[in-house]
């Protein structure tokens, strides 16, 4: 599965993680992303199909997570956004999946589950 996946994620020993799961699962990531105004860069400059979206990251002039989801959903409403959080699903789960998000995974990750639902959307 060659699916062009840019990863956000302000841990480097979590991009790290996701990167190997990933690759190990055949996506191709083309870019790692410390910060949402990074991501936003990284989004723009290598269209990728999927992006992991970390939402507690630290805020980079105006751009949180936040800004970032819904730049990606603006600028590219066909590419998946899966969201990755330490918040409990609630209130905020519902918003993001109503602006578009593919899903909304808690931390920590449940890869199987992750790779279900991508399974069922790029095979």
């Amino acid at each position: 599965m060659q699916v062009r996946t840019l990863i956000v994620e302000d841990s480097p020993v979590a991009r790290k993680a996701l990167r190997l799961r990933f690759e190990r699962a055949g996506f191709e990531v083309v870019g790692e992303a410390g910060t949402a105004s990074e991501g936003l860069e990284l989004f723009r400059a290598l269209h990728p199909q999927l992006v992991t979206l970390d939402l507690l990251m630290p805020k980079v002039g105006e751009i949180d997570a936040k800004v970032l989801f819904g730049s990606i959903r603006k600028e590219d409403p066909e590419v998946a956004v899966v969201v990755i959080s330490a918040h409990p699903k609630g209130i905020e789960r519902a918003e993001y999946m109503r602006k578009g998000a593919l899903e909304y995974f808690e931390k920590p990750l449940d890869f199987g589950a992750l790779f279900r639902k991508l399974d069922q959307i790029f095979r």
